[in-house]
This record gives C-alpha cells, sequence and structure tokens, in this order.
C-alpha cells in the first residue's frame, strides 16, 4: 500500500541533512490528514502512528536507494538520508541488517489487525526486556564481571564466588544468597 505519508516524511529529512529522531518526525508530521482517522485515547493511535510513520520510513529507504542510491538509515534516535561513498553493492548495504524488523513495518496487516491489548503487550515485553537486562549488568556487578563476560566465566566466577563466601564454610549467608540470585539472572542469559 502507498503510504500517504511518504512525501511530508522525505521533505522533513532532507530539511534536516544531519537527521531527525522518529519523535521529531512525528511531531513535523502533527495533524497529517493521513492520522485523521485515528483516534487520539489510548496506547493504540500512538501504536498507528508509529507504524505508519516506520511503514513508510521503509518504503523510504527502498525508494531512495533504487531512484537515487541514497541510503536511508533508520535508528530509534536517528533517521538520516546519506549518501553511498563509491558503492560496491547492488543491494542496499543497511536493509539487510534490519530485515524482520523491516519486513513487520511493511506489512500493512500488522497496522490493521493490531488491537489495544496487542500494544499493552508489546509495551510490557519491552518493559520486561529492559528490566531484564538492567538485572544483567546488576547481576554482572554482583559477580565482578564486565559486559564481555561469557557463560563460562559467569559459570566460573560464580563457582569460585559461592564457595567463598558459603555460610557451611564461614562465609555470610546474604552475600552467598546474593551471588546465587545473580547466577540465576545471569544463566537466563
Amino acid at each position: 500500500m502507498h503510504n500517504p505519508l511518504i512525501p511530508a516524511i522525505l521533505e522533513l529529512l532532507r530539511q534536516q541533512p544531519l537527521g531527525l529522531s522518529e519523535y521529531e518526525i512525528f511531531k513535523g508530521l502533527g495533524e497529517h490528514t493521513a492520522f485523521s482517522d485515528i483516534g487520539d485515547r489510548g496506547q493504540l493511535p500512538l501504536f498507528q502512528k508509529h507504524f505508519m510513520i516506520m511503514n513508510g520510513l521503509y518504503q523510504l529507504q527502498q525508494n531512495l536507494w533504487n531512484e537515487e542510491q541514497l541510503i536511508l538509515e533508520i535508528s530509534p534516535l536517528k533517521i538520516v538520508i546519506t549518501a553511498v561513498k563509491e558503492s560496491r553493492h547492488n543491494s542496499h548495504p543497511i536493509i539487510s541488517e534490519s530485515i524482520k524488523l523491516r519486513e513487520y513495518y511493511l506489512d500493512w496487516n500488522n497496522l490493521e489487525e493490531t488491537t489495544e491489548e496487542d500494544v499493552l503487550k508489546l509495551h510490557q515485553n519491552f518493559w520486561d526486556r529492559f528490566n531484564q537486562q538492567q538485572g544483567r549488568g546488576d547481576a554482572l556487578s554482583i559477580l565482578e564481571l564486565d559486559e564481555s563476560a561469557t557463560r563460562e566465566t559467569v559459570i566460573e566466577r560464580y563457582r569460585k564466588l559461592a564457595a567463598e563466601h558459603h555460610p557451611d564454610r564461614g562465609g555470610c549467608g546474604e552475600r552467598f544468597i546474593e551471588i546465587r540470585r545473580a547466577y540465576e539472572i545471569l544463566k537466563g542469559f
């Protein structure tokens, strides 16, 4: 389906050669007529507007590549059009990096079939994953490891700290429990 936001999105991006965030594009589109049938209460209308913007961006990404050999980089914080420097690519160099996300947003059925309940579940899943990542950082800190720690390193460090702090060996029970909780969080990653 042709997305009526594409010309307006392209105009916004051409006016800002250093790029824009999705939020800035959202604000720049304001009360675009394409949004006129979308309500303004609840999470579903916000999702629908977001979906339409992302659909337009992914369609525009392909169009700019096919027509002008320009790259449209799409990330949550920055969306920018860049020129190709000596292209050796026959296909778009960035599209292959985000194919699942791209396919999701290019399928208009995902917009039409998504309910308010689906959006609430998406938000909850996002926050669950976010909190897990936060918990991972804390767990690594408790085991005195950095982000590059492998599964094997985590297991090795856990065993060492658990043996050192086990109450049966004169260690602190609270510290041992803390170490065990950290290990349980990390073994899920």
